[in-house]
């Protein structure tokens, strides 16, 4: 299970993508990565497209989800993280993956 390091909520994101945030720790693997397909298949409250496109471009832009590959995403470490991997491995991880995108 992944704990939350951030237990300040982030009043800069709307309620339903801070509602978000809560799966995406629930769902997301050891090293913080979620498949969004999946993912938006067991958050079935949400169910229009366009609606899912608004709030994951939202924590996209509020670096909450950085994407991996073409189903791959990762969520930051500097929200929550996993106990079976290194906290320091996480924020590596995340470095070298928002570095490659610039």
């Amino acid at each position: 299970m992944s704990k939350y390091i951030n237990p300040e909520c982030d009043t800069s994101l709307s309620r339903t993508a801070s509602a978000l945030m809560l799966p995406l720790m629930l769902f997301s693997n050891k090293q913080n990565e979620i498949d969004k397909a999946c993912f938006t298949k067991q958050v079935n409250w949400i169910r229009d497209y366009r609606t899912w496109k608004k709030y994951w471009t939202e924590l996209e832009r509020h670096e909450v989800v950085v994407q991996i590959d073409k189903k791959t995403w990762m969520v930051s470490p500097h929200t929550c993280y996993t106990e079976g991997i290194s906290h320091t491995t996480l924020i590596h991880k995340w470095n070298e993956v928002k570095n490659a995108i610039k």
